[in-house]
């Protein structure tokens, strides 16, 4: 791969299986925190530390999608920004926006879990644990309604056939939990796709402008979520990993 910067990842953890074994050898990358995502700000404020470390101009893969507006005024310095342009980080396991797209459209109330997700305990079940041992009962059943109660769908990303049967149990008690709750919940299964992010690692080859698969931020730019919006749409109000759209 040549390039006239450096190649450095800035990324979501729940990545790392995909994109790091996938990083041409020698390639620096910082994971941040999985939980980041359910605070925007904080999540803004930890990808423009990463950027701002850097020493020498880079091209900087980022490992996020809007992601609740946190990827929204991000500013590149003396770098070029490389970002998948979608809502959350969903549509990256999913391969493309478009099937991002279509299937929130099918079927807009799903919540969505993975291998990353279910480790790193960033489920509906295990928040709801937490909010018992942080608070008391009554709260955490009000925080846990209040987050997931519109959701009527978990579906499980997988890479493989493997994946999915070791990570179903998980997921199928993450409904049954909810289903108490709310009522008609079901599982879903899909497979991933890593299309998008083998996408992302050909793309500093030719950085070039922004166009329907990335958001392209040259040195002295900042991001803005109008960049990660196509003609006639709108970001979803809460998106397939609960995060609300903030402005």
């Amino acid at each position: 791969m040549t390039m006239s910067k450096p190649l450095v990842v800035v990324s979501c953890a729940v990545l790392k299986d995909l994109l790091g074994k996938r990083l041409p050898e020698g390639v620096p990358a910082v994971w941040l925190d999985v939980m980041l995502h359910n605070t925007p700000k904080k999540l803004a404020a930890a990808v423009q530390e990463s950027i701002d470390a850097l020493a020498q101009p880079s091209t900087v893969l980022i490992g996020y999608g809007l992601c609740g507006n946190g990827l929204a005024g991000i500013k590149a310095r003396a770098h070029t920004l490389v970002i998948p342009r979608t809502h959350d980080c969903v549509a990256i396991f999913l391969g493309s926006h478009q099937r991002y797209v279509q299937r929130f459209f099918a079927s807009p109330n799903t919540y969505y879990l993975t291998k990353g997700w279910i480790d790193a305990r960033d489920e509906p079940l295990a928040d709801y644990q937490d909010y018992v041992k942080e608070f008391d009962e009554e709260t955490a059943d009000y925080l846990f309604e209040m987050k997931y109660k519109h959701y009527r769908k978990i579906c499980l990303v997988g890479f493989c056939q493997q994946e999915l049967d070791d990570y179903r149990g998980r997921a199928q008690a993450v409904v049954d939990f909810m289903a108490k709750r709310f009522g008609g919940v079901v599982l879903e299964e899909t497979l991933g796709s890593t299309a998008l992010i083998e996408a992302m690692l050909r793309r500093p080859m030719h950085p070039g402008e922004t166009d329907e698969e990335f958001v392209i931020v040259g040195p002295g730019g900042e991001t803005t979520q109008d960049l990660f919006m196509r003609s006639g749409e709108c970001a979803p109000q809460v998106c397939g990993r609960g995060e609300k759209v903030t402005g």
